[in-house]
This record gives structure tokens, C-alpha cells and sequence, in this order.
């Protein structure tokens, strides 16, 4: 399917972000992406981006189950559940829009987080 390498590259994307490998993730996203969390104000940049990544990484994801990972053009979404290291459950819905329907570059995410 014409859209698999980007289903794939979104699954990856959710492991680095759950796992907090930020230089990693960080490499697929725009110089000016635009980061949601929906409750919070909008973080805007890379370099902005990763600093709010690395001030969450003490709690890694000990378990992370994607349920379904959706592709049309240049947006796209994920969903699942995370299981932390501190024992806190989230179920997640990030929200993709890239740069172009063919990029692998990140333009902007929105992300819901709730509590289990």
C-alpha cells in the first residue's frame, strides 16, 4: 500500500516519543512544527519541542499499545494506551498534519492525553 511507509513511519514516531528518544524524533520534524497538548499552550519549534520532551522523559512508557494508525494526504493520526514506569496509564490520540503528503517531516501535532 502507497501509504504504508508512512503508517510505519508514524508507529516509529509514537515509540520514540512514548520512549522519549528526542534527538531521534526530532529529526522528522519541521524546523517550525507546532506541538498541541491539548490543555496546554501550543509549543512552537523544534528546539522548543524537544525541551518540553526532555523535561517529561523521567517516566518512560513500560508498555505502549497502538491500537490504529490512520493516513489520508498529509494528515494522519494515532491512537493507544501507554503504561508508565510510575504505574500511571494514559490513552492517547495524536493528530499529524506534515509538511507535504509525500514528507516525512512533521508540520504540527495535536495531541489528547487522558488518564486511565
Amino acid at each position: 500500500c502507497g501509504n504504508a511507509p508512512k503508517k510505519a513511519l508514524l508507529g516509529d514516531l509514537t515509540v520514540l516519543f512514548a520512549s522519549y528518544q528526542v534527538p531521534e524524533a526530532m529529526a522528522h520534524m519541521a524546523d517550525d512544527v507546532v506541538w498541541t497538548l491539548v490543555g496546554d499552550k501550543p509549543v512552537h519549534g523544534r528546539e522548543a519541542f524537544a525541551k518540553e520532551l526532555e523535561a517529561m522523559s523521567g517516566n518512560k512508557a513500560v508498555a505502549l499499545t497502538i491500537h490504529a494508525i490512520l493516513t489520508h494526504g498529509n494528515d494522519a493520526a494515532v491512537h493507544g494506551e501507554m503504561h508508565m514506569a510510575d504505574g500511571h496509564r494514559f490513552g492517547f490520540a495524536d493528530f499529524y498534519t506534515f509538511t507535504s503528503a509525500k514528507g516525512d517531516r512533521v508540520q504540527s501535532i495535536t495531541s489528547y492525553v487522558i488518564k486511565l
